[in-house]
């Protein structure tokens, strides 16, 4: 029962560290999945490096970007919000 009771604190820590950390980012991943499910040919978006553009295509992982010289073929999972 001691062993058990010594315990506690590190199940309270590991509970802490899931609602804290973990329930946050894999609601901003599933956030951010839809997004990109959603992108649509013609809007406006900004990568994650800066980079403003058009969608010009997308693909099943590569997203066509017209930039103002010239055209740029991103990952869409770089894909960071629309502007």
């Amino acid at each position: 029962m001691g062993d058990i009771v010594s315990l506690l604190p590190l199940f309270f820590v590991f509970i802490v560290f899931y609602a804290v950390l973990y329930l946050p980012q894999r609601r901003r991943n599933k956030k951010h999945k839809e997004f990109i499910e959603n992108l649509k040919i013609g809007e406006d978006v900004i990568t994650d490096s800066g980079i403003y553009g058009r969608v010009t295509a997308i693909n099943e992982e590569t997203v066509t970007l017209v930039l103002k010289n010239g055209e740029i073929n991103i990952k869409s999972s770089f894909i960071n919000s629309i502007s």
